[in-house]
């Protein structure tokens, strides 16, 4: 989630860097822009930073409450939440650019990772401030899964289908040795866990469920927490930046004033 100063001045992007996929925008203040040009650029770019982080207080309020409603295994995905912010000159407009952006903190190299505890007594899942490798997962959903194994080609034939003649294979998927039965589990992942009559019990509370299946998992539903974020703020963030942005600008050519009497 990002707000900036040139073309488009309010947008939302799923992605990183240039491969970041633009879903919404808003079109730019024109009468701001043309005024920003004309200020020294130390000036223009405080006043915008300003404006675009109090604009930008509804997003990430909105973000952290759906992360919240959604449910905490490792609290990993809400502890990612951040706000960073960004300064340049180099665009198209040639007008002094801030930038802030909100979303999941990008999980970083090992030497971020040496402050991670383990979530579970047990199990491999880690505990940090870095970990939101699974927000993509939230955000968009996966498909179903399956038990790991290979498929073997069992036999081959060609038939005929709508006047061409093809290949069909037919397949048997093998379980590797060391799960002959094909069973899906979280006791590795998240500890050990007991089960009897169909209930589960690891002392970890009703969410997620601890599982064991065999042959597939069902496909976890996207739950968009950034999209919904961003569209439940946009008419705050709007509100808030024109107004900011007014008063700044304002401000700025006062600040330029004094600037240029003290140059005298």
């Amino acid at each position: 989630m990002a707000l900036l100063f040139g073309e488009p001045l309010v947008t939302f992007a799923v992605g990183r860097g240039k491969a970041a996929k633009q879903r919404y925008a808003l079109a730019p203040l024109d009468d701001i822009v043309s005024e920003l040009r004309k200020l020294p650029a130390d000036i223009s770019n405080k006043y915008q930073s300003r404006a675009l982080k109090r604009a930008s207080r509804p997003g990430k309020s909105a973000l952290l409450g759906n992360v919240a409603s959604i449910g905490e295994v490792t609290g990993n995905l809400y502890a990612s939440v951040d706000e960073r912010t960004k300064k340049y000159t180099n665009n198209r407009f040639q007008v002094p650019v801030s930038v802030v952006v909100i979303g999941f903190r990008r999980p970083v190299n090992a030497g971020a990772q040496k402050a991670n505890v383990p979530a579970f007594r047990g199990g491999t899942v880690q505990k940090g401030p870095n970990r939101a490798y699974h927000s993509h997962l939230v955000e968009f959903g996966t498909k179903g899964r399956r038990s790991p194994g290979k498929s073997r080609v069992v036999a081959k034939r060609r038939v005929v289908l709508g006047g061409r003649i093809v290949s069909q294979r037919d397949r048997v998927k093998e379980q590797p040795a060391n799960n002959p039965r094909g069973i899906l589990s979280s006791l590795r992942a998240r500890g050990p866990f007991s089960y009897s009559a169909g209930i589960y019990s690891g002392g970890r509370g009703d969410y997620p469920k601890d599982f064991i299946a065999t042959g597939s998992v069902a496909p976890m539903p996207a739950l968009r927490p950034l999209e919904r974020a961003f569209k439940r703020s946009l008419p705050a963030m709007r509100s808030i930046l024109d107004a900011e942005m007014r008063k700044g600008l304002t401000q700025a050519l006062r600040e330029v004033e004094r600037r240029n009497r003290g140059n005298q």
